[in-house]
């Protein structure tokens, strides 16, 4: 209510990290928190989760905090509080899971139980609103000083399995969480290479292609038409029928190349009925 009464007129309100312990060992005080956040923020908000490793030889090695089944028992209550869609398209509050490697203990065996953790998550039909995959970077005077050659010697494994994680769960999670059809609301455009780029404000922006030349520094209404392993393709809306080229007709969910021509060898429309005539 600080925030809110100091700028009311704030465009974007997220946070940043969550403890996963604290929420999996007091669900229900966990819970009014994530209520209280919800009433006061913006949409697509991210509550990122320091889980770094799902191994018990590497969580026991470098004494973190957080067991897997904690971790999941967070996800699952920011999941059952803030998965509803909110006005900017996106869920209101998801989790984000960071993994680190190349800590103490890791092995081939750390990789694999990472993995299956996040297909138990995907499979439970919880969303997560990103996966980030890092390496750890070692200074002086820190535990984990002498021990940096485990990332150079898993190097080719990591690689392998950041690939299969972007393939096999990122993706089918973004076309869970943004599905095709969808609109994703107040998109800036950033960018054009041959095509334009955007995202949303937000502490975690999801990147956004289209196939076309926009005005750059405005802010669009775009609605999905497909994914990549991180990011999404989409076309503004509403969509000038009598205007637009055949490229952003034949991309609105439904139409494709053939009925695209038809269109617009039919054109000008007076109005929706005429169009779907």
């Amino acid at each position: 209510t600080g925030i809110r009464n100091a700028a009311p007129q704030l465009k974007v309100l997220h946070m940043d990290n969550a403890n996963p312990v604290t929420l999996a060992t007091f669900p229900e005080e966990s819970r009014r928190i994530a209520k209280t956040i919800i009433k006061y923020h913006t949409s697509g908000d991210v509550a990122a989760l320091g889980m770094e490793s799902a191994d018990p030889e590497v969580i026991r090695a470098n004494n973190l905090k957080a067991t897997p089944d904690e971790v999941f028992e967070a996800i699952k209550l920011l999941n059952e509080e803030g998965a509803a869609r909110g006005k900017n398209g996106l869920p209101e509050l998801l989790p984000g899971i960071n993994f680190e490697h190349g800590l103490k203990g890791e092995t081939e065996r750390t990789f694999r139980l990472n993995f299956e953790f996040m297909k138990k998550v995907l499979d439970s039909e919880l969303l997560v609103r990103r996966v980030n995959i890092r390496q750890v970077m070692t200074f002086a005077g820190t535990p984990m000083y002498g021990h940096e050659g485990l990332a150079a010697k898993h190097k080719n494994l990591f690689l392998r399995y950041k690939e299969k994680m972007r393939d096999e769960i990122d993706l089918p999670m973004l076309r869970r969480l943004a599905p095709v059809g969808s609109v994703l609301r107040d998109v800036r455009a950033e960018m054009y290479d041959k095509i334009t780029y955007g995202r949303q404000l937000a502490t975690y922006p999801l990147l956004v292609g289209v196939h076309a030349k926009l005005e750059l520094n405005r802010f669009y209404d775009i609605m999905v038409t497909g994914h990549g392993r991180r990011s999404i393709t989409g076309i503004p809306v509403p969509v000038d029928i009598n205007r637009s080229g055949l490229r952003m007709i034949e991309q609105i969910p439904g139409v494709g190349k053939k009925q695209a021509g038809k269109i617009i060898m039919g054109r000008p429309y007076k109005d929706r009925e005429d169009v779907v005539k």
